[in-house]
């Protein structure tokens, strides 16, 4: 079932794209002026989005996350399956959105400050476990290298709004652009957004509006669609 958190994320991922039709441009300011807070956080979220756009913010990921798993555990939100799943708008889904960007580069950050301060065990979250499709589990799926040198590794959870990846790669050629994609059964495409390539590892959460049930396939791609690494993911 859907909910207005729903519907305000929606809308502030929008904002921050210059994507807003002028009634959702409307709705978008009666829900800041009825919320303060809402107000702020959209605001934080526009100075975050615009120095990340000016690479004025730098991270560094943990040199000691040898296992990915143990690393982002604690950041997993607990889901429990509700009785009807809240499917996005056909439109929506597979309108690819660039916000994803920005948004990509904070949750790289958080883990980045999660693993190599906190560590997994400052958070009690109880992470759902099912079969593949089961909202909140972690799904462990194998992923292929197809380029030398390069080694990626990932791990899916289903949500009601879509599927996440966890994505740890090394390799990457320093500064270059890659972009997250995952394929639907029926060839559509969706973006979970873009990472910069590093001389150390790079741990990411990514986000694409595709529910799991609806992906067939995660490819990490480069700015010419080249495929550097891709997974078959499970039916469900």
């Amino acid at each position: 079932m859907r909910t207005p958190d729903d519907r305000w994320a929606e809308l502030a991922a929008a904002a921050l794209a210059g994507e807003l039709t002028a009634a959702e441009s409307a709705e978008f300011d009666d829900l800041r002026r009825a919320d303060p807070a809402r107000a702020e956080e959209y605001a934080s979220l526009q100075a975050l989005a615009g120095r990340l756009r000016q690479g004025d913010l730098t991270w560094t990921a943990p040199r000691d996350a040898d296992d990915l798993w143990e690393g982002i555990q604690g950041a997993v939100d607990g889901e429990v399956s509700p009785k009807v799943d809240f499917v996005p708008d056909a439109a929506a889904a597979r309108r690819r959105r660039r916000w994803v960007t920005p948004l990509t580069a904070a949750a790289c950050l958080v883990v980045g400050v999660v693993i190599g301060v906190s560590g997994a065990g400052a958070f009690t979250s109880t992470v759902p476990s099912g079969p593949p499709g089961t909202l909140g589990a972690v799904e462990q799926i194998a992923v292929s290298d197809d380029v030398g040198g390069v080694d990626v590794s990932a791990e899916v959870v289903a949500h009601t709004w879509g599927t996440e990846a966890y994505l740890e790669a090394s390799g990457l050629d320093v500064g270059a652009t890659y972009e997250l994609v995952f394929v639907g059964v029926d060839g559509t495409e969706f973006s979970a957004g873009e990472v910069l390539g590093s001389d150390v590892p790079i741990v990411c959460r990514m986000n694409a509006a595709v529910l799991r049930g609806d992906a067939a396939r995660m490819e990490l791609r480069d700015t010419g669609d080249a495929v550097i690494a891709h997974a078959e993911l499970p039916a469900v």
